[in-house]
């Protein structure tokens, strides 16, 4: 987990970057995040278009960009402009049929290219100030898991609405604390991707020396 409670009970990180002090501060995600539902098209609308970031990209994806989103949505210039996906936003997954899925984030980090939303799942745009990245990685540790996955609601259907979400309340650093703690987690994830590429290419070169 990124945070902890330290011995004396204050809000701060057992291991921290040097030169960084104070308690995390609390804030609820719908001081930092607008809420919105996304497109509800017909059938024929889909397979051509712009991208359309839906459930899979959210669940499969650590963070996305318009690259790895799977489907496409025909839609009109306002449709897309009413239910753009931009650089920093973040998207939940609304409905699942399992209660250790509902509310699933993921970060949207393409600078380049606007993406649209599906009905299934909530974007929530930045009003606020934070770093996307660490934002993204502080959703999935196990206590922001908890505390949305605790307040879904149903029963053979677990759901997560934009009043729930926004009700969440997690702990943050300053903004530079945040950058510091991104920057660090980013390269972290390079090095383990570029040690799964290489992996796989021995691998293959095994597999492909076996066969000789």
């Amino acid at each position: 987990d990124i945070q902890k409670e330290n011995k004396s009970g204050g809000k701060v990180p057992n291991l921290r970057f040097p030169g960084f002090e104070g308690e995390w501060e609390v804030k609820k995600l719908g001081d930092l995040l607008e809420f919105k539902n996304g497109i509800n098209a017909s059938k024929e609308q889909y397979g051509t278009g712009v991208k359309f970031i839906n459930v899979l990209d959210i669940l499969n994806n650590d963070f996305i960009t318009y690259e790895n989103i799977i489907g496409k949505v025909d839609v009109d210039s306002t449709i897309i402009e009413k239910f753009s996906v931009n650089y920093g936003d973040l998207l939940f997954q609304r409905s699942s049929e399992t209660r250790e899925e509902v509310g699933t984030a993921s970060v949207y980090l393409d600078k380049d290219k606007i993406a649209t939303f599906g009905g299934f799942v909530i974007k929530r745009k930045k009003i606020g100030n934070y770093n996307p990245i660490f934002f993204n990685k502080l959703l999935k540790t196990q206590a922001a898991r908890e505390s949305i996955t605790s307040r879904s609601g149903g029963s053979t259907r677990f759901n997560v609405g934009q009043d729930i979400l926004g009700s969440i309340s997690l702990y943050f650093p300053s903004i530079y604390e945040q950058d510091k703690i991104a920057s660090f987690l980013s390269k972290c994830d390079e090095r383990i991707q570029t040690q799964n590429k290489i992996i796989k290419e021995l691998k293959t070169l095994k597999a492909s020396t076996a066969k000789k």
